[in-house]
């Protein structure tokens, strides 16, 4: 059924980069916790690096994290670069079914889930290959930290995002950002423009990512069509050039998809004055 303007309104709460082990700050995961139990969302999205180098007890902490979430409202996590045991599969050879073993026992067995709740249809694709060729480049420096989307995933992503519900806001989950970083001037994937080429004619409202550890929501116009880019910030003290910690809160009155940028001040989360919005 189409939604229409005066519907209830939609809200999902986007986070990322918890990077449980020496990063963690517990102080800002409690207060984003706190923003969920507040504002009741219909979805929780994480868009990866729950841990912070694929250790058992970085995934234990994390699952902890991730249960008091998943409490709170249906959520949907995709896997991060730290996340992922590329030291398996180096350049692709050795065994790369172990890249997210841990990952799998125990965070979520699915790399690319799909969530659907009423209002809401969320599809996650896996972008952290490690070193497969799908994310390597020439330069050194990308190795084992950019990521990568195969054609079979980017074509998978957008049949499951064409099965959403008529007036469903459709939501892409991928760890890696799909936009030049301001700070880092860097692109979170390989191939970054034929990417995002196919991302926009899978026709998602927003496309949630992190990985770039900076706040950035706009929209992204391509000719295969349009969507907005949200990037959250870390949830952890890596965030660039001390800025403070950040995340997203997606919201949908039927007729529109707006996305605002909150950061953490004083022990709470604050709507901020970074924001987009593109008709539903």
């Amino acid at each position: 059924m189409t939604r229409v303007a005066g519907a209830t309104p939609i809200r999902v709460l986007h986070i990322t980069d918890i990077h449980c082990g020496t990063p963690f700050v517990a102080e800002h995961v409690a207060a984003a916790e706190l923003l969920a139990t507040t504002m009741s969302p219909n979805a929780i999205v994480i868009s990866g690096d729950m841990a912070q180098r694929a250790r058992v007890s970085e995934f234990e902490r994390a699952v902890v994290v991730l249960d008091r979430f998943r409490a709170i409202a249906p959520t949907l996590v995709v896997p991060g670069n730290h996340d992922t045991a590329w030291w398996h599969a180096p350049f692709g050879l050795g065994d790369a079914a172990r890249l997210h073993e841990r990952y799998r026992a125990y965070v979520c067995n699915e790399l690319d889930p799909t969530l659907r709740v009423p209002g809401v249809s969320v599809v996650g694709v896996n972008s952290a290959a490690g070193m497969l060729p799908q994310a390597l480049t020439w330069y050194p420096r990308d190795w084992r930290v950019k990521g990568g989307l195969t054609d079979a995933q980017l074509a998978d992503a957008r049949v499951r995002l064409a099965a959403s519900p008529a007036g469903d806001v459709r939501i892409l989950v991928v760890h890696h950002n799909v936009v030049r970083g301001q700070i880092s001037q860097r692109w979170g994937l390989a191939r970054p423009e034929q990417t995002l080429d196919a991302i926009a004619a899978a026709s998602p409202h927003v496309v949630c990512t992190g990985h770039d550890h900076q706040e950035r929501v706009e929209v992204v116009s391509r000719a295969s069509g349009r969507f907005i880019a949200a990037c959250a910030g870390t949830l952890s003290n890596r965030m660039r050039r001390h800025r403070p910690t950040s995340l997203n809160v997606i919201e949908s009155d039927g007729l529109s998809v707006r996305v605002t940028a909150w950061t953490y001040r004083d022990g709470a989360f604050e709507a901020g004055p970074m924001h987009a919005e593109i008709p539903l």
